[in-house]
């Protein structure tokens, strides 16, 4: 009705508007519908939205008003039917580009509603912009500048600073502003008949139109994104934070009956061992080591817990000097029966957090030591190869010529507690290797092994920026 109403104002007869009305109410009935289907979004925060309503309410639906107005006006007489297609195209691209510059401001200032009011520092920016854009219009469209390109930055600076509100309201500003002068005989867009300067006045706003959304559309999915990346981390450090409380009152929940139980084993097997059956005494020999293997795996949970919240200390180092030190400890600690040789060479430089470090080599050669103890001449190499690119990082390796490892189970190395070898072969807890791969990943390093069986291994590992050569 509203639709008819206009239109019969405009001088036309009431058949004909009635016509003209249905097809203005049959184009929005089609964009609606098409836009509904797509999954368009009205906030036109995704590029996809501004693409979809430059086709569908720029391009497809406003065919639907220029034909069967066209022929509305051509069946009562009104066009000649040489001029029906100019009619048509004049109206099609009328509807359309009306649509791209003017539907984009409703859509956004019914979004902008239900959003909270801007900062006072955001209201003045905003009225400085609209009062920059009129100045400037003013001068392009009104006074004698003659250059149309200078309301692009104006376009950009409301894109980048109040996305799609901004955007639109540049848009629809400049557009008026152009509408009026060019009707008017002035700006750059004033010299030709009517039709061909509104053609070409239609066409610059489309252009700044769909510059600007897309410009907005951009920089609000790159704050979506950053939001979700700082939500997402807010979250994970939460975890992380909630899973350290857990390991740390979970292990030292633990502790005390564990004490409880090594201590009466022992305080029976003191006092009462002699009369126990050799069985017996088996027996509480188990309950006492398996209260200490207990005790082992919740101090390496622990470790391994407190890993996510320590905070890195960074500092330049010489990781030959870390391994050096960490191999005279493994050293203290070797069967002095047994032939070890471990040889370390030069290696650059990393920044790296020394005390972890310090437990990456210790965990890796004391491995290394572990996993020879069968050869009578354990070969344990800790060294670097040159980095794999040429803006990559050193990497760090410490190799043996121990019993190796099946690599169809390389996977399972650096999983908390997992084992490749039995207990009895070689003892550990198998969180040494899962707590130097939380260290590597706290540097931003990454760390992989090579081994074959019987032949020995290799662990090569990163340090994310750490070269200091």
């Amino acid at each position: 009705m509203a639709a008819f109403l206009v239109n019969a104002t405009t001088g036309l007869s009431p058949p004909v508007a009635a016509l003209v009305s249905v097809g203005n109410t049959g184009e929005y009935l089609v964009a609606t519908e098409l836009l509904r289907a797509a999954g368009f979004r009205r906030e036109l925060s995704r590029i996809g939205d501004v693409v979809l309503l430059t086709v569908v309410g720029g391009l497809i639906a406003p065919a639907v008003a220029a034909s069967v107005g066209t022929a509305a006006v051509w069946s009562a007489g009104m066009v000649p039917p040489r001029q029906a297609a100019t009619v048509w195209s004049t109206w099609w691209l009328g509807d359309g580009i009306g649509t791209v510059v003017f539907a984009p401001l409703l859509l956004t200032l019914c979004a902008a509603l239900t959003r909270p009011r801007p900062s006072a520092a955001g209201a003045i920016e905003g009225a400085v912009l609209a009062a920059v854009t009129v100045t400037v219009a003013a001068a392009v469209f009104l006074g004698s500048a003659r250059f149309a390109y200078m309301l692009f930055p104006l376009a950009v600076w409301g894109a980048l600073r109040f996305e799609q509100t901004g955007a639109a309201a540049v848009t629809a500003g400049v557009s008026c502003l152009a509408i009026f002068a060019t009707v008017h005989g002035s700006g750059p867009f004033a010299t030709g008949p009517l039709n061909d300067r509104l053609t070409q006045l239609q066409l610059y706003s489309a252009s700044v139109g769909l510059t600007a959304l897309v410009l907005a559309a951009a920089t609000t999915g790159r704050r979506e994104s950053e939001e979700r990346v700082r939500q997402r981390t807010a979250e994970l450090e939460s975890s992380n934070c909630e899973l350290g409380a857990f390991a740390y009152t979970v292990s030292h929940d633990l502790r005390a009956p564990l004490r409880a139980m090594h201590g009466f084993a022992r305080m029976l097997a003191a006092r009462d061992g002699h009369a126990l059956s050799s069985e017996g005494r088996r027996h509480l020999d188990t309950i006492d080591r398996n209260a200490l293997r207990m005790g082992r795996l919740i101090d390496a949970l622990l470790v391994h817990a407190h890993l996510s919240g320590q905070r890195l200390s960074r500092e330049p180092l010489d990781p030959a000097a870390t391994a050096r030190a960490a191999a005279e400890q493994m050293r203290s600690g070797v069967d002095g029966a047994r032939l070890v040789d471990i040889s370390i060479a030069e290696m650059p430089g990393c920044e790296a957090d020394p005390v972890l470090l310090g437990q990456v080599y210790e965990n890796l050669i004391g491995n290394a030591v572990k996993f020879t103890r069968g050869r009578e001449r354990a070969v344990i190499e800790v060294g670097s190869t040159p980095p794999r690119a040429a803006d990559g990082d050193a990497v760090y390796f410490v190799r043996d010529n121990g019993v190796g490892f099946d690599m169809r189970y390389a996977r399972k190395l650096f999983g908390l507690f997992q084992r490749l070898h039995t207990d009895p072969e070689f003892g550990g807890n198998g969180a040494g290797l899962a707590i130097v791969h939380r260290i590597i990943d706290r540097h931003g390093g990454r760390i992989w092994a090579e081994a074959e069986p019987d032949v020995g291994a290799t662990f090569y590992f990163t340090l994310s920026g750490g070269d200091l050569r």
